[in-house]
């Protein structure tokens, strides 16, 4: 591979960390190794066809598809054997959605801060056409191609416009998330997780601390994020392993140690069944697919 083939232009930023830019990668190569951050990520292809690996779910992707990447799901991006493969990222960092942080939007938030199994996180081509979802996105990319006198200004409220799209375009099929000040508190818990998802972690007493019952706790942090605190505890260990295990050439047993977990066959049962493959099976497919 020639490292040489790879482009990324200079990357344009709306004043808080939130970027734009597109990536030109050779083909049949690693076009983004795996990784997991804060920010929220859109990919929109504009030449090519790329295999996606989001939270260890494979799907193909094509000339006029999109993804979604909510904030701390861990992605892969390979390109396959088309000769031209080029991809828009813009990479919205959370400082963006601080605008939304009041207690009426936080359900916006939620949105993009954990992939829901009623949610999309992929467009095809076919199901864009003819949406306000590809006109904001169009009209997003020209106002970047173009440069015109305040850019920067229109970029930022031309990724507004995106996510007010996808908001709009979703159809949950489970029960709508309240305004309250419960799912204020039950964000402030996921991103406590995020940070220390290391420790050990007593669901009881988190709802203490929050005021709330244990029984409360718990059917209100399964109405917001569609899963139980155990359960999203896990998927953000096993992220954050995956991560590990991809990028720092590090054993399942160190891995096990540094996400959290005492015993070794336990994380492998945990890993199993929220990516569908072992530890060693997630090093071997890395392994596979790096020049």
């Amino acid at each position: 591979m020639n490292i040489n083939n790879f482009h990324v232009e200079l990357p344009q930023t709306v004043g808080d960390g939130t970027e734009f830019f597109l990536q030109t990668t050779p083909p049949s190569s690693v076009a983004c190794a795996a990784h997991v951050h804060k920010a929220v990520e859109l990919l929109y292809v504009k030449n090519g066809s790329y295999t996606v690996l989001l939270d260890g779910v494979e799907h193909e992707i094509e000339t006029g598809d999109l993804v979604l990447f909510c904030s701390n799901a861990i992605h892969h991006v390979f390109t396959k054997n088309l000769p031209e493969n080029e991809y828009y990222v813009i990479k919205i960092s959370p400082a963006f959605f601080l605008q939304f942080s009041t207690q009426e939007g936080t359900e916006y938030v939620m949105r993009f801060a954990i992939n829901r199994k009623e949610n999309k996180n992929i467009w095809k081509r076919e199901e864009l056409e003819g949406t306000p979802l590809l006109s904001a996105l169009q009209s997003l990319i020209a106002e970047h191609e173009e440069q015109k006198y305040a850019s920067q200004v229109a970029i930022k409220l031309k990724i507004m416009e995106l996510l007010v799209e996808i908001l709009r375009s979703d159809s949950p099929t489970g029960e709508k998330i309240p305004h309250n000040q419960t799912t204020t508190l039950i964000y402030n818990t996921m991103v406590y997780v995020r940070n220390h998802y290391t420790e050990d972690m007593d669901e009881r007493e988190l709802a203490k601390s929050l005021g709330m019952s244990y029984s409360y706790f718990s059917r209100s942090f399964k109405r917001v994020t569609g899963m139980s605190f155990k359960q999203y505890l896990n998927r953000t260990r096993v992220n954050q392993a995956e991560k590990l295990l991809c990028r720092d050439n590090a054993s399942v047993s160190e891995v096990a140690t540094k996400c959290g977990y005492n015993s070794i066959s336990y994380f492998i049962n945990v890993y199993k069944n929220i990516t569908g493959k072992t530890p060693y099976q997630s090093l071997r497919q890395t392994k596979s697919r790096t020049p």
